[in-house]
């Protein structure tokens, strides 16, 4: 990949869109939802990621959140392959959770059908979300299932 200053890397994502919210910048949704943010963008061989860490509240206790975006060969597109609170890899489920109150701070809604991870918006077969898994995520999480979010 050719050499490019980091600044274009870091903002392609702060300029650009959620496919579920749009008209909002990530960067400024970033902004209303988390305090001390931290843009590091990472080359390894031929791909480059962005790491967005930001501090939140997360069950009334303070953490760190970390969002790895892998942005394409022609610096146009980006998706989000990993996100981690307080070094836990986060399950799509929960990566949407968190994508939606981020957006609902920021002001927008997300729209979850027409949203999910490492996929195109043609074919959603490979992430598709299954009922299974949102009852095992639950049944993981029975102490929380009064929380307000």
């Amino acid at each position: 990949m050719e050499n490019v200053a980091d600044e274009k890397y870091i903002s392609l994502i702060c300029n650009g869109e959620f496919n579920a919210i749009p008209d909002f910048k990530i960067g400024e949704l970033f902004e209303s939802f988390f305090d001390n943010i931290n843009y590091n963008v990472i080359k390894e061989e031929n791909k480059v990621y962005v790491d967005f860490t930001g501090e939140a509240m997360c069950d009334d206790s303070p953490c760190t959140i970390l969002i790895r975006f892998e942005v394409d060969n022609n610096i146009e597109e980006f998706e989000i392959i990993q996100i981690k609170v307080n070094d836990e890899i986060l399950n799509e489920t929960e990566t949407l959770d968190l994508l939606e109150d981020i957006a609902y701070v920021g002001g927008a809604v997300l729209e979850e059908d027409d949203y999910c991870l490492n996929c195109d918006e043609i074919n959603c077969e490979n992430c598709t979300f299954q009922e299974d898994d949102e009852e095992d995520f639950l049944d993981d999480d029975d102490d929380d299932d009064n929380d307000d979010k």
